[in-house]
């Protein structure tokens, strides 16, 4: 998407006119006055944490990446290819661009709080709705709501922003350790998710359960590697580390066929050790 047709989709926050976007160094609302700069030729509505870190680039994709990644991978693609042609899409919380080639198909803008090369404006989306209501067919949310401390701030506005029956993609992790830091604030159980999404007077369309015992058993043994063979002292570490090692190496001859873990419909899901969830809420027609 070029800057001016994903321009046509931003308006202002404070009173919902148009920009004028002639100053190739600010944009300016056309009846308020209301500013925003522009960063490498992007709209930067807010500035971002102080003790934010930017992200490395890393290349993802159906093969590349954690189990955990892949799923969420094959989940947003199967919902991208289940859009039509030219369906507007907002990918909150875009980061790096993981998923633009993705909807490559579709009309997409990239969105985070930190202007990173790849996204397309930057905005913390909680405290400033640079969009029109009812804007987007599909609002996606991957790996981003841990690291949210207002989250039902952020699902309230991403539920305003679709379309009547428009649909809100969700992928979030729950055994997993702590990533990003300082930012990473919760984790959700599926019974969390369905009250958010009924709060919203969203449904469920798709939700899916992922889990990996051997995803675990690889934490538990790096745990050990990590944080109990330093306590050892010389003959008892030796033994330890021995151990730890033919644990490691059965465990990685286990896992050969199943290093994908096993994705699950949630109501076809009895195993309590879960490591992420899939979901796709959904807002009815009407509304």
């Amino acid at each position: 998407m070029t800057i001016k047709e994903m321009s046509e989709k931003i308006v202002c926050p404070r009173c919902q006119s148009s920009f004028d976007k002639h100053d190739p160094a600010v944009w300016s609302c056309s009846s308020c006055a209301y500013t925003v700069p522009l960063f490498q030729g992007k709209p930067v509505f807010s500035g971002h944490p102080q003790e934010q870190q930017p992200q490395d680039k890393i290349e993802r994709g159906a093969d590349k990446g954690t189990a955990w990644r892949r799923a969420n991978w094959r989940f947003i693609h199967a919902i991208a290819a289940s859009l039509p042609a030219g369906a507007d899409v907002l990918d909150v919380g875009a980061g790096r661009g993981d998923f633009r080639q993705i909807f490559a198909h579709h009309s997409y803008i990239g969105l985070d709080i930190y202007p990173y090369p790849e996204i397309d404006l930057a905005v913390d989306l909680i405290e400033i709705n640079p969009f029109k209501e009812r804007s987007f067919d599909l609002v996606v949310l991957a790996n981003v709501i841990e690291h949210v401390y207002e989250y039902r701030k952020l699902i309230s506005r991403c539920a305003f922003l679709l379309k009547p029956g428009g649909q809100l993609l969700i992928t979030v992790p729950f055994l997993l350790k702590l990533h990003q830091e300082p930012v990473d604030y919760h984790r959700y159980t599926h019974y969390a998710l369905f009250q958010l999404a009924e709060e919203n007077q969203l449904s469920v369309a798709r939700f899916e359960v992922y889990t990996n015992p051997f995803a675990l058993l690889d934490e538990g043994i790096a745990d050990v590697w990590e944080n109990v063979l330093p306590l050892r002292q010389r003959i008892d570490h030796l033994h330890t580390k021995v151990k730890v090692a033919l644990i490691q190496k059965l465990a990685n001859s286990m896992k050969a066929n199943q290093a994908d873990g096993v994705v699950k419909p949630v109501q076809e899901n009895s195993n309590p050790r879960v490591l992420g969830y899939m979901c796709l809420f959904q807002k009815d027609a009407l509304q």
